[in-house]
């Protein structure tokens, strides 16, 4: 993958989608905060209510214990102990007429029932001109009150406590009864004063009235906030819509009748959110244990409360899926120009590698790759400074080489024409050894002038010359030159396989053996034995060469032996084992080594035979079997 998409990604997941989730974040809890928030709003609201039909039912309780303890209600009271049809006298009308008059939008009448429960008067305000009141005898008409009822206000006859009924409903609408027990001196109930409280006065008062019709914005919170008030039959007492006031919540809810129907059994949590119409509504039941008995409902559109922060959410998320959009582009737009530019690094590089050095990176950039396509060329420049003293010093190093090999096979040739002269004065006159200084003389001027074409042109390559020779008389040849002209002071030793072939430059490898056996004599400089052997062994030609010197230390033969310029030799060059090795392996040879310090030396060449010599070895076996 390329590091522009690596860097991408790695934006993509440990950057802008840690934003769209911290915004996802937020945005839950900012949501769920906001539900938090109005449950509590609607539970105190719902509670609010409560604590307000508490207090507006006390209140009128006080008022009417209050009004029991007047004193012309006393007097009327005694007046009853004696007989109970008794009625009302002109001071405790005006008294009554006046607790109406002050009370005119909440108690529309006062009834005194007996001990029976049949009812003895009742006052209603305004109901004569002046502010007078008017008293309705048993046997009249009472409009809506029946013989026989209000028991329940004698249930409490002896003490000051004002119960509260249920709710109940007659041609007037639906109110609840206050009863105010009256007793005697000796605290027996002689009758009880019956206040009749309209239910939606009560409520109103408790809740607030319902919204204006002429105010929108009130109109428009109702719509999203409501406070519904039901009895125990279902029947709406209270709604923000007064007209729904009176009805069944079945008919005057009809969307809500389901939600409704389930928080009157129970059946749903109190916090629930319940998808009324395609709208998401809050609902806080709260029932009132009464008397009477209610239960409260607020309700709050959750859609309209949260359709402010939803869109503040979303103007969030397009806000933030912009930056996203204008900061990924940003990088992409910085990516791209430093992997271009590490691109251009890259080929500089590879163009350096490959040999090009006059290869310039070019970056437009300012950044770290400018630094590192400066270092590239800068270091290009320096190659080719390298490179151009190299070859010089090459040239130098090459001729410096060349000679120091010519020399080691001047020196070699030197040792050769050494000895001759040293045995000549000896054996000048010896049968046979004119012939053979005759011989070492011609080869060692014919070494020396190849040693002068090699001088006179150091570039020139020596052509290979591969031709079938016999590797044991080629061993002889050396040996005429060198080790039989040594003299007295070694024990020479030869065992040569007659005939041995193999396909060799005959010059290369007279210099090998040559070098060797010098090698071999210089190592005993107080005399030895050399021993020279040539065999067959595994299809291949074997020239051995042992001296019985001071041989070579493990260390010398595993770190030095065979590397240039490393010699045991106070005034050695230390080229001759490695030119030997370089000619040998050409031949598709190798050389070998056997050596332990104060006890020898043997070097052994190792040559693959030809396949004359190859054929020759098969059938010099079978004739032996």
């Amino acid at each position: 993958m390329a590091i522009r998409a690596k860097l991408v990604i790695i934006i993509f997941v440990f950057a802008i989608l840690p934003m769209f989730l911290l915004w996802g974040l937020g945005q839950s809890t900012s949501i769920n905060s906001v539900t938090s928030l109005l449950q509590e709003d609607l539970d105190s609201r719902a509670q609010e209510i409560t604590e307000q039909i508490n207090s507006v039912l006390a209140r009128h309780q006080a008022e009417l214990r209050d009004l029991a303890h007047l004193p012309s209600l006393k007097a009327y009271v005694r007046s009853l102990a004696r007989n109970d049809q008794a009625q009302p006298d002109g001071p405790l009308r005006m008294d009554l007429g006046a607790f109406l008059l002050a009370h005119q939008r909440q108690h529309p009448a006062l009834i005194c029932v007996n001990r029976a429960g049949r009812p003895i008067f009742k006052i209603e305000d305004g109901s004569e001109p002046g502010g007078g009141v008017r008293a309705y005898l048993q046997n009249q008409n009472f409009v809506g009150e029946e013989t026989g009822l209000y028991p329940e206000a004698f249930k409490s006859a002896g003490s000051d406590a004002v119960p509260v009924s249920e709710v109940e409903r007659d041609a007037g609408g639906s109110h609840v009864r206050l009863a105010a027990p009256l007793s005697d001196e000796a605290g027996n109930p002689v009758a009880a004063l019956i206040l009749r409280l309209p239910t939606d006065k009560l409520l109103t008062e408790a809740v607030g009235p319902p919204a204006p019709t002429t105010n929108r914005a009130a109109q428009a919170k109702a719509r999203w906030r409501q406070a519904i008030i039901l009895d125990r039959a279902g029947s709406v007492l209270y709604s923000s819509d007064p007209a729904k006031q009176g009805h069944s919540y079945v008919a005057a809810f009809q969307n809500f009748e389901p939600a409704f129907t389930a928080i009157r059994r129970g059946a749903l949590n109190s916090h629930d959110k319940y998808l009324i119409s395609h709208e998401e509504w809050l609902i806080r039941p709260l029932k009132y244990s009464g008397p009477p008995e209610l239960l409260i409902l607020v309700l709050e559109k959750y859609s309209d409360a949260v359709s402010g922060l939803e869109f503040a959410g979303v103007v969030m998320l397009l806000l933030t899926l912009a930056l996203a959009v204008v900061v990924t582009l940003a990088l992409y737009y910085l990516i791209s120009r430093t992997t271009d530019s590490i691109r251009r690094v890259t080929r500089g590089a590879k163009a350096i590698a490959a040999g090009d050095l006059d290869y310039q990176i070019k970056v437009k950039t300012n950044d770290e790759t400018r630094v590192l396509a400066d270092a590239f060329n800068r270091m290009a420049a320096r190659l080719r400074e390298m490179i151009a003293r190299e070859s010089e010093q090459k040239q130098f190093e090459s001729f410096a080489r060349l000679s120091a090999v010519l020399t080691h096979d001047l020196k070699n040739a030197i040792l050769s024409l050494s000895l001759l002269v040293t045995n000549m004065e000896r054996k000048f006159d010896r049968e046979g050894f004119r012939e053979d200084a005759m011989r070492t003389l011609s080869n060692s001027v014919s070494n020396l002038q190849n040693l002068v074409a090699k001088l006179s042109d150091p570039l020139a390559q020596t052509k290979k010359v591969r031709q079938l020779e016999d590797l044991s008389a080629i061993v002889e040849r050396v040996l005429a030159r060198t080790a039989e002209q040594a003299g007295s002071h070694y024990k020479i030793t030869t065992t040569l396989l007659p005939r041995l072939s193999a396909t060799v430059d005959p010059k290369a490898i007279e210099r090998v053996i040559e070098n060797l056996v010098i090698n071999a004599l210089e190592a005993m400089p107080q005399g030895g034995a050399l021993r020279i052997a040539t065999r067959v062994e595994n299809e291949a030609a074997i020239i051995a060469v042992a001296d019985t010197g001071k041989g070579m230390s493990e260390e010398f033969l595993r770190e030095r032996l065979f590397h240039p310029f490393a010699t045991t030799k106070k005034k050695g060059i230390g080229l001759g084992l490695y030119s030997c090795r370089d000619i040998i392996e050409q031949h598709n040879g190798r050389i070998e080594v056997t050596s332990k310090t104060d006890s020898g030396t043997e070097f052994r060449i190792v040559l693959p035979l030809a396949a004359e010599a190859v054929k020759a070895q098969e059938e010099t076996q079978v004739a032996a079997v």
